[in-house]
């Protein structure tokens, strides 16, 4: 584990290196405990994510880490340079409009896949 990226309320993101690939990877890691790993095969987001990739525009979901024992739940996902979020926070200028097309193509052509 290197850092944490960020907080929700149901579950929290760090940045690790995986030791096999050695590349870096986005761990979300549910606050929740799930009782069974049926419980954790039936999440929405999961069965989603796994429909929708692999996608150029979404972000792609590696591995599910599921612990039986104390029920805790893990998505191990391809790590991203920034969110958009981050891109458009602390500006001081105006992002040029050409960017702005190209950051709403690649959002639209995401949310075109997942309602295909």
């Amino acid at each position: 584990l290197i850092s944490k990226k960020g907080e929700g309320t149901f579950s929290e993101v760090l940045k690790a290196q995986s030791n096999r690939t050695k590349r870096y990877v986005a761990i979300k890691c549910m606050k929740d405990h799930f009782h069974s790993i049926e419980k954790v095969k039936n999440l929405r987001e999961i069965q989603a994510l796994k429909r929708l990739t692999p996608h150029p525009n979404i972000v792609r979901l590696l591995e599910v880490l599921y612990d039986e024992p104390t029920g805790r739940l893990a998505l191990v996902f391809e790590l991203m340079d920034m969110n958009l979020y981050d891109s458009i926070n602390g500006k001081q200028s105006y992002i040029p409009e050409q960017k702005v097309k190209v950051q709403m193509y690649n959002i639209l052509k995401g949310i075109d896949q997942m309602h295909r």
